[in-house]
C-alpha cells in the first residue's frame, strides 16, 4: 500500500501544518520564499496565478532536495524542483496549479495585497 496522501486543495491552516511537518521531517530545508505581494511576485518572475500571492506556496533550498520532494509528495503537497535563475529549489503549494476552486475563493477570498 502506498503511503501517499490523496492530494486535495488545502486550507491555509492545512498548508501551514504540512509545511511545518515537511521542515520537521527534512531539517536540511531552508525556506527562501513564502507569501509575496503582487509587486514582489513580478520581481521574482512569478506567474500571475502564483499561489505565493495567497500565502499558499513556499520555496525551500537544501544541499540535497530529493528528500524534500519525497516528503512533499507524502504530505499531499503539489511540488516541483526548478531553477528560475537563482538556483535549484523545491517549490511547494497547497493548491493545484491554475484557477482557484470556487469553494476556496468563497471561504478564503482571492488576492489581497
Amino acid at each position: 500500500m502506498s503511503t501517499d496522501v490523496t492530494r486535495h486543495p488545502m486550507t491555509p491552516s492545512e498548508f501551514d501544518a504540512a509545511c511545518r511537518k515537511l521542515v520537521r521531517r527534512c531539517p536540511e530545508l531552508s525556506e527562501t520564499s513564502g507569501r509575496r505581494s503582487t509587486e514582489r511576485n513580478a520581481q521574482a518572475g512569478g506567474h500571475p496565478q502564483s499561489k505565493h500571492l495567497l500565502g499558499m506556496a513556499r520555496d525551500f533550498v537544501a544541499p540535497q532536495l530529493s528528500n524534500g520532494a519525497h516528503e512533499a509528495k507524502r504530505l499531499g503537497l503539489w511540488f516541483k524542483l526548478h531553477d528560475v535563475g537563482s538556483g535549484v529549489h523545491i517549490h511547494v503549494q497547497g493548491l493545484p496549479p491554475g484557477d482557484l476552486p470556487d469553494w476556496w475563493v468563497d471561504k478564503f477570498g482571492e488576492l489581497n495585497d
